[in-house]
C-alpha cells in the first residue's frame, strides 16, 4: 500500500514537472526534501500527532519557501492535510526514479567487503551495462563487512545480482537442509 501511494504522488508531481518544463528543478527540490526529512528532528516534528496540522503547515510554508517552488510546497501541504507526510521520502525516491528514467539514467549500487580499485569497479560496471536498459549508469559503491567476499550489485529498484560468498553459503545451507529433510514429510 505505501508503495502505491508514493508512486501515485510521484507520478502526479512528475507530470506537473513535465508540464512546467522544470524536471531538473523539481528533481533538485526532491533531493533537498529527501535530505531534509532524513534528519530525525525534522521527521519527528512533521510526524508528531501532538503537533496540529495547521502548525506544521505554517512551519513548512515559512521554512521551505526559499528552497522550494510553490508546486512542491503545495505537495508538502497536501501530504500534511491528508496525513501522508510520512510517505514524503518514499515519494521523493519514486520521483527521482521517474526523472532518471526520463533522462535515461539508471542507479547502480555495488556492495563489496572491501573497497574496489578503479579497474575493478570499471570491470563490474562494464558487466552490469549488459543488464541495463538505459544508456547511462549512476554508480555508487558501498563497503559491507557482512558480504564476506564477492560482489552484490543492485541495478535500479528491481534487479539484484548477488554473487557474494554469504549468499552462496546461505544457498548451500538451504540446499543441504532440503536434501536432509527430503522424504521426511516436512
Amino acid at each position: 500500500m505505501p508503495g502505491a501511494v508514493a508512486k501515485r504522488y510521484a507520478a502526479a508531481l512528475f507530470e506537473l514537472a513535465l508540464e512546467q518544463g522544470k524536471v531538473e528543478d523539481f528533481d533538485a527540490q526532491a533531493q533537498f526534501l529527501e535530505d531534509l526529512f532524513a534528519d530525525p528532528h525534522v521527521r519527528g516534528f512533521f510526524h508528531s500527532p501532538r503537533i496540529p496540522a495547521v502548525r506544521k503547515k505554517q512551519v513548512a510554508k515559512r521554512q521551505l519557501a526559499d528552497y522550494l517552488s510553490t508546486s512542491v510546497i503545495s505537495l508538502v501541504l497536501l501530504l500534511i492535510d491528508k496525513r501522508r507526510i510520512g510517505f514524503l521520502s518514499e515519494i521523493m525516491r519514486e520521483f527521482d526514479e521517474l526523472t532518471d528514467k526520463h533522462r535515461g539514467v539508471e542507479e547502480v549500487t555495488i556492495v563489496t567487503a572491501v573497497p574496489l580499485t578503479a579497474a575493478q569497479r570499471q570491470a563490474v560496471v562494464n558487466e552490469v551495462r549488459r543488464f541495463s536498459t538505459y544508456g547511462d549508469l549512476r554508480v555508487s559503491a558501498e563497503v559491507d563487512s557482512g558480504v564476506l567476499g564477492g560482489v552484490k550489485v543492485k541495478l535500479g529498484s528491481n534487479i539484484v545480482i548477488d554473487g557474494t560468498l554469504s549468499s552462496r553459503l546461505s544457498e548451500m545451507r538451504d540446499r543441504m537442509y532440503r536434501y536432509r529433510h527430503r522424504g521426511v514429510g516436512v
